[in-house]
């Protein structure tokens, strides 16, 4: 079994990043994957008549294609996602509008508020489906500079969650 995880975020101080690196260290066969290296316009309907789907979107969904399972850390800008992952739902959408059908996609999301991005996990919950997810769980981490401290966990308690949420998605048939 291969597992892709990734962030939703372009910033290169994400602590959503932070999160997905943790999470892969605790499933064998998971590859990170870097949304960053998928370089891509705004949507457009204009741009996607003139000149069609651009390269790194169809190079995306072959990639997302190659598993069964994804991890998807999002963070939340004023309650929803980020544009630079909305901007990548639209155009995947219009190359294959079925691009996670039959993923089963753990969604995770971080804040340094006690909120830790639940907002834009329930938007998520209810939008990846119209794309074929299937969302197994959901696991929202407040306060992140209380729980991780330079890239790595210390707090037990929540990196036995953590191990707990890893360990029932890869069960997950």
């Amino acid at each position: 079994m291969k597992i892709i995880a990734f962030s939703a975020s372009n910033s290169s101080k994400s602590i959503n990043q932070v999160l997905i690196n943790y999470l892969a260290t605790l499933i064998e066969n998971t590859e990170i994957l870097k949304l960053t290296d998928y370089e891509i316009p705004i949507y457009s309907f204009d741009i996607e008549e003139n000149k069609g789907i651009p390269v790194a979107t169809q190079e995306l969904d072959n990639k997302l294609q190659t598993t069964d399972k994804l991890i998807i850390s999002i963070p939340e800008h004023n309650g929803n996602f980020p544009a630079f992952f909305k901007n990548h739902l639209d155009w995947l959408s219009r190359h294959n509008r079925g691009f996670l059908k039959n993923k089963k996609v753990l969604l995770v999301s971080t804040s340094p508020g006690k909120l830790g991005g639940a907002n834009v996990l329930n938007i998520a919950k209810n939008t990846l489906p119209h794309f074929g997810a299937e969302i197994i769980a959901t696991y929202s981490l407040g306060s992140f500079y209380d729980i991780f401290q330079e890239d790595k966990i210390i707090n037990e308690k929540v990196a036995e969650e953590l191990q707990e949420l890893a360990n029932e998605f890869v069960k997950k048939e």
